[in-house]
């Protein structure tokens, strides 16, 4: 009905438009196609009340004005709990985009090229595709576009795609290198940092601490190994390790060394709490040797606390060692021994760098500068 109305609307204007110039039609009739039909975005990823980096960043995107100006629904296709609710949660997703993908023109999804993943979000790509809708695929990954050449599963998937978005340039250029069978445009659209409240420093602890899911590619391991050689020399900082997944196996590996007196895990933590241990926080650690562009290395520049990490995803885009964080190699406990003791060592150089960051990331990732991409981004793609 609404579709049979506004086609006689156009061609009413056509009928009208005969009278004004000859370029009236394809200037003033495409504008309005535009308005009517191309204004709407449905977003495809990790649940809302999902942890994890893909769910921050849909949150985050979920305040910027784009969200509103293209009425964007959330559709999530996966959430972070036991395998049973996974597959119902998956189940109720495709039930509803059965139902409403129609009413959207552009599918932009959130995804990795990890099998699983892409089997979970293939239902509602093919509706999307039957639907001839405008499809985006944003690649949440950086170096591990490396291990998936031989993917052709992941090929299908991009190449159905009006658009791949990347994390950072240095993907987008390995992406053209490693994917030439890809014949689709790419674009650059960058994890935006959340607005926070001004810094107190006054309450900084002498705390490190580590935010992941806890696993063989977040490396938790280089932290405590890292840690049992500076401890006795430290004996008034502690180390604190946030999040879920793997949290007895490296408890145990952490009791074997003798750590318990000053590292602490606190699994999966959320409101107060976590807010207690991000902003008395001094010093931010990661490891990872495999991210796209780490949100939680924006969150720790927002919150003025001093990075360590390795040069993984999308940070050698940004990085400016010294300035708003330390680097060491992939899988050197050594090399992350030194760096800490350098932070640990020097509360000017913590401070320093926390109050860098803290503009840099707001200036550089601020949600303003973001929003205009996306917009951007769709822009084009309903031209």
């Amino acid at each position: 009905m609404e579709i049979s109305l506004v086609s006689i609307l156009l061609n009413n204007a056509v009928l009208h438009g005969q009278k004004y110039q000859n370029g009236w039609q394809d200037d003033v009739l495409p504008t309005l196609y535009r308005f009517i039909f191309m204004s709407k975005v449905l977003m495809v990823g990790s649940a809302e009340q999902s942890g994890g980096g893909v769910a921050s960043v849909l949150r985050l995107m979920k305040t910027m004005p784009f969200w509103k100006k293209y009425q964007c629904g959330w559709l999530g296709t996966q959430i972070q709990r036991g395998y049973g609710v996974k597959l119902w949660y998956a189940l109720k997703a495709y039930a509803k985009a059965l139902f409403t993908i129609w009413r959207y023109d552009i599918v932009h999804f959130h995804t990795v090229p990890d099998k699983i993943c892409l089997v979970i979000q293939m239902p509602v790509l093919l509706l999307a595709l039957l639907g001839r809708k405008k499809i985006v695929m944003q690649i949440h990954m950086g170096n591990q576009l490396e291990e998936h050449t031989h993917n052709n599963f992941f090929f299908w998937c991009l190449n159905r795609a009006d658009c791949v978005v990347l994390l950072a340039k240095k993907w987008q250029r390995l992406f053209a290198e490693l994917y030439p069978m890809v014949r689709v445009r790419t674009a650059v659209i960058y994890n935006a940092c959340a607005p926070t409240p001004a810094v107190d420093y006054s309450i900084k602890e002498k705390s490190i601490i580590f935010a992941a899911f806890l696993n063989d590619n977040k490396h938790p391991d280089l932290l405590l190994k890292a840690w049992k050689a500076l401890r006795d020399d430290y004996p008034d900082w502690h180390v604190t390790i946030m999040g879920n997944g793997e949290v007895e196996r490296f408890q145990t590996m952490a009791h074997e060394m003798g750590l318990d007196d000053s590292v602490t895990f606190t699994g999966y933590i959320t409101g107060k709490q976590k807010e207690d241990v991000w902003n008395k926080a001094s010093i931010y650690c990661m490891c990872s040797r495999h991210e796209g562009f780490p949100m939680v290395v924006l969150e720790a520049w927002a919150r003025g606390i001093a990075v360590v990490t390795t040069p993984v995803g999308g940070l050698p885009d940004v990085i400016e060692e010294g300035k708003n964080c330390l680097t060491f190699p992939f899988g050197d406990a050594e090399a992350l021994s030194k760096q800490l003791r350098r932070l640990m060592d020097s509360a000017v150089l913590r401070r320093d760098m926390a109050e860098y960051s803290k503009i840099f990331g707001e200036e550089k990732f601020a949600p303003k500068k973001i929003n205009e991409s996306i917009e951007k981004l769709y822009g084009e793609i309903l031209r």
